[in-house]
């Protein structure tokens, strides 16, 4: 079995067999396809023990892609789980190097021909937003990948050329973090203060989590992940909601801690009263001293509980900072420095937030 580097160049024939073979603890939920440089889609045929072959002859007259992706990526997970990968190519077998970045769609091996000679480049690289992203990176309208679940009454996505905005926190140079479903769909993300472009570097889609990288002004804002949250504890909220109706300049609202879990007891949330609104979601929630406490990500479905005879008002909910601070780490990404504030002036405060949250503008 040969190992080849990311980067290296195979000799390919053209008419040789192609087969992939997952041994992975994810490997179940992972499926392998080939994408032509014309749109075509090629499904690979599963067969036994997780192997995936292609068809007969694979390499036609246009460039090609390998891809494995998780099929069932809005569940989370990453196609890193289900390595070791093995490519078999005219019977002979490589082990796949494993991506650095956590990624849910990975491009195992690009294929093209060069001076009358078939070479299959080996890639391991990726969108961590799995298939979906990888088909708007490649402009292909209405794919039909193999085995990508519908989602049962699912909204559809914007239509193509629409903007959306929400709210992200600096918390270390360059480095941005927000909700995963604020930059869901999208194909180009901006600062909305400098227009300075965003690209995202990692996805926690379970905790909806993204961290963006970009060249962002400010000051980033410290975590408090150490110290533990107390029911009823004093918190802002800061963030850009509605701007298309409030306009383009932060708000913050304030409120207590009204709960220390999220629905159905999740640990990595909490539940807080500072009024919200849409747009809000990945701004931040802060303690008196100006500290991280939380990402804002949703508010109780107010209309649902009415329906069900329930008045509810003010129930939104947030995700820890402590999650913050672990999927940075997990990300590979230095752990922020910023140290914690003791100032507890409220006009200090709401400055040190103009210089630490930033809205997201969110081209489809």
């Amino acid at each position: 079995m040969l190992t080849p580097s990311p980067g290296q160049r195979l000799q390919v024939s053209k008419d040789g067999d192609w087969a992939v073979s997952i041994h992975g603890s994810d490997a179940d939920r992972v499926v392998v396809c080939a994408v032509g440089g014309d749109g075509v889609i090629i499904p690979f045929s599963e067969e036994g023990g997780r192997r995936w072959v292609a068809p007969s002859p694979l390499i036609r007259d246009t460039p090609l892609e390998v891809i494995a992706y998780i099929t069932d990526d809005r569940s989370g997970g990453f196609v890193n789980a289900a390595y070791p990968i093995h490519v078999e190519i005219a019977g002979q077998v490589h082990s796949f190097p494993e991506p650095d970045g956590q990624l849910a769609a990975v491009i195992l091996a690009e294929i093209y021909a060069k001076d009358g000679v078939w070479r299959a480049k080996v890639a391991n690289e990726g969108f961590t937003f799995g298939i979906d992203a990888y088909a708007r990176a490649r402009n292909l309208k209405n794919a039909d990948f193999p085995s990508r679940p519908r989602r049962e009454g699912a909204p559809s996505r914007p239509p193509r050329g629409a903007t959306a905005s929400g709210s992200g926190v600096l918390i270390a140079p360059g480095l941005v973090v927000t909700n995963a479903h604020v930059i869901e769909d999208g194909t180009a993300l901006e600062l909305g203060r400098s227009r300075n472009k965003l690209r995202p570097v990692a996805a926690d889609l379970i905790h909806d989590l993204a961290l963006l990288e970009g060249e962002v002004e400010g000051e980033p804002m410290a975590l408090r992940h150490g110290a533990p949250l107390w029911l009823g504890e004093s918190v802002l909220a800061a963030g850009f909601p509605l701007m298309d109706v409030l306009g383009a300049d932060l708000k913050v609202t304030t409120g207590n801690i009204s709960g220390l879990t999220g629905s159905s007891g999740d640990v990595s949330r909490f539940q807080f009263t500072a009024p919200i609104g849409s747009g809000s979601s990945g701004g931040a929630v802060i303690d008196e001293f100006g500290n991280l406490v939380g990402i804002v990500s949703a508010s109780l479905a107010h209309g649902n509980m009415r329906d069900r005879g329930s008045i509810s008002e003010n129930v939104n909910f947030a995700i820890r900072a402590g999650m913050v601070y672990e999927m940075v780490a997990a990300a590979g990404f230095p752990i922020p420095e910023a140290k914690p504030s003791l100032n507890c002036d409220r006009r200090d405060v709401v400055q040190r937030l103009r210089k630490s949250v930033v809205s997201i503008i969110v081209h489809f």
